[in-house]
């Protein structure tokens, strides 16, 4: 029953950012964090609170009340969630980075690019709690997030054009998760992109694959058709 329970609330209160707007440092709570500032040599700047161990032992000693006697205020709601974490699967490395990234973790993120060394560190980070997540908690949401994260991560660290030349079928997927990002799953983006693998390596279309291409394509990008 106390697993199940576990698992509900982090279903229902399962969210992932990383829009872009202002860069600011974590709201945490002097009392849940370490003073310790994670200062990497290589990204100077970045704040990133680590977990406190005396954090950790109060939430292992913290009596959760029952759920309708929970308190409203966001603080302690996210404290009731990390003690009945840690309670119930005990203080492993999954459990822990869930709770740093979250109390670190804010709705709104900036970075200078999406290529730059704060962002990537930003993905790595986010797809250890996602896996962190799947490990505790596997759903199809969490799922998605972590595939679309590390697809996210692989465009912006690899030479796209060496990739096409290399691996043009990871090229295609890559392309083909963009795409859904970008439009949703529709079929147009499956025959476009099945249809430009083969183009990749340089397989022949049939008159009627070049044409479903070319309507795949226009519908995509209307504004290039012609």
């Amino acid at each position: 029953m106390k697993s199940s329970l576990v698992l509900l609330i982090y279903l229902l209160s399962l969210s992932f950012f990383y829009s872009c707007t202002e860069t600011e440092d974590p709201e945490v709570a002097p009392t849940i964090a370490s003073t310790e500032v994670y200062i990497p040599t290589n990204l100077i700047g970045d704040t990133w609170v680590l977990l406190s161990e005396t954090y950790v032992t109060e939430l292992l000693d913290l009596q959760v009340p029952p759920v309708s006697e929970w308190s409203e205020d966001p603080e302690l709601l996210q404290k009731y969630k990390h003690a009945l974490l840690l309670q119930e699967y005990g203080n492993i490395p999954q459990v822990r980075i869930i709770l740093e990234y979250e109390l670190n973790r804010k709705p709104k993120v900036t970075f200078a690019s999406a290529a730059s060394v704060e962002y990537i560190t930003f993905l790595d980070r986010t797809i250890a709690y996602l896996e962190a997540l799947m490990f505790i908690s596997p759903s199809e949401p969490t799922r998605l997030a972590l595939k679309s994260t590390k697809s996210e991560k692989l465009r912006l660290t690899l030479d796209m054009q060496t990739l096409i030349k290399e691996d043009p079928e990871l090229f295609v997927e890559l392309e083909r998760d963009r795409l859904i990002e970008q439009f949703g799953d529709i079929p147009e983006i499956h025959t476009y992109t099945n249809l430009l693998l083969k183009l990749l390596l340089q397989e022949p279309l049939t008159a009627e694959e070049s044409s479903a291409y070319l309507e795949a394509r226009d519908h995509l990008w209307p504004e290039q058709k012609g």
